[in-house]
């Protein structure tokens, strides 16, 4: 199973350009799941599965920006609304369970957005136990895959717990050893004036 994820960034800057990017890309990988992150706009989120050809898209039922396009049939879905949340945010943050029909064996699937400041590391920690307890509680017996925003790097100690305490597998830290995956890139003008009116994200 091939699966992909992606912060969308919503409907910020030249967008609908971006989006053209995004379609590029989901047809060059051809991915069996795609997670995507800040999509706030269902009217879009359902031209943008058509357009990229998936048979099925679950969004969450809140306001989470949490969506999944999927080649395999959703059976069961649920959204955790979690209880910690950043006092720097007017905003809750969630994690999204889709239980998908593969035509061998289900698979619980896990789409989740952290709270994004460099200094949150406490915060994250908290919102991390939830996603965990939550996981726990959907997946039971199933192959569990968690995707996401998790605004943190390898070294982090969300990061760090979940795959040194834990042992979740984390499949790019596995498959590209030496390199931390950062996505953070200052290059990228929108980043950087965010990054200047609210603090440096993450790597």
């Amino acid at each position: 199973m091939k699966i992909l994820t992606l912060n969308t960034w919503q409907e910020r800057g030249p967008w609908r350009e971006r989006w053209e990017l995004i379609f590029r890309g989901l047809k060059e990988y051809q991915a069996d799941i795609v997670g995507l992150q800040e999509v706030f706009n269902m009217e879009w989120a359902e031209e943008a599965r058509e357009r990229s050809g998936y048979p099925y898209l679950a969004v969450s039922g809140e306001h989470s920006g949490l969506v999944f396009l999927s080649k395999f049939k959703p059976v069961e879905q649920e959204c955790l609304v979690m209880k910690t949340r950043s006092p720097s945010e007017d905003y809750l943050r969630y994690a999204f369970y889709l239980r998908v029909d593969t035509g061998t064996q289900d698979v619980a699937l896990f789409n989740t957005h952290l709270s994004w400041r460099a200094d949150e590391n406490e915060f994250r920690m908290k919102q991390t136990l939830e996603l965990e307890a939550f996981v726990n509680q959907k997946s039971v017996n199933l192959p569990a895959v968690v995707l996401g925003d998790f605004n943190g790097g390898a070294s982090t100690p969300p990061v760090v717990y979940l795959r040194e305490i834990r042992k979740w597998i984390d499949t790019f830290y596995v498959k590209n050893p030496g390199d931390l995956g950062l996505t953070w890139d200052y290059r990228n003008p929108y980043a950087e004036k965010r990054a200047g009116q609210n603090g440096r994200a993450p790597d």
